[in-house]
């Protein structure tokens, strides 16, 4: 009994701390509110060549590669694009791509929409995402 109390208060220190530096920005594939013309939802393939199964993603304030595909109605391979990002803080990103029409196969990605996530700081974030690549430097 006293190492399961030990595993669980380390857990919980674990998680308190995974939120002390979480970044709360967002990026999401499928915008929660109806799309206009040729608008379409698409998947969040990558975030600077580190690869993701399924959203939103949370990732620090700054520059980012963001990889992005889209299935085609008229095809079954999707197609990806690379979307050039500077995410701010304290932001929710909604991507979508972008078609001249419905039969059209070429598309652009680009930002749909974007919100400011509630109870966030935006300087707080900041200091964090420096905070963090400069740890991520020291120990390259």
């Amino acid at each position: 009994m006293n190492a399961l109390y030990k595993f669980s208060a380390l857990a919980a220190l674990g998680l308190l701390t995974a939120c002390e530096t979480a970044p709360l920005s967002y990026l999401s594939g499928k915008p929660d509110r109806p799309l206009i013309d040729h608008e379409y939802p698409v998947r969040i393939v990558a975030v600077d060549q580190t690869y993701y199964f399924q959203g939103p993603v949370s990732v620090t304030p700054g520059k980012h590669l963001v990889t992005l595909e889209l299935r085609h109605s008229s095809s079954r391979l999707p197609t990806q694009k690379t979307l050039a990002l500077d995410v701010q803080p304290c932001t929710r990103y909604y991507l979508t791509a972008k078609k001249i029409s419905l039969m059209e196969s070429k598309w652009e990605p680009r930002i749909f929409d974007t919100e400011q996530v509630g109870g966030c700081n935006a300087e707080e974030e900041l200091k964090k995402a420096s905070a963090s690549a400069g740890l991520a430097v020291s120990r390259s």
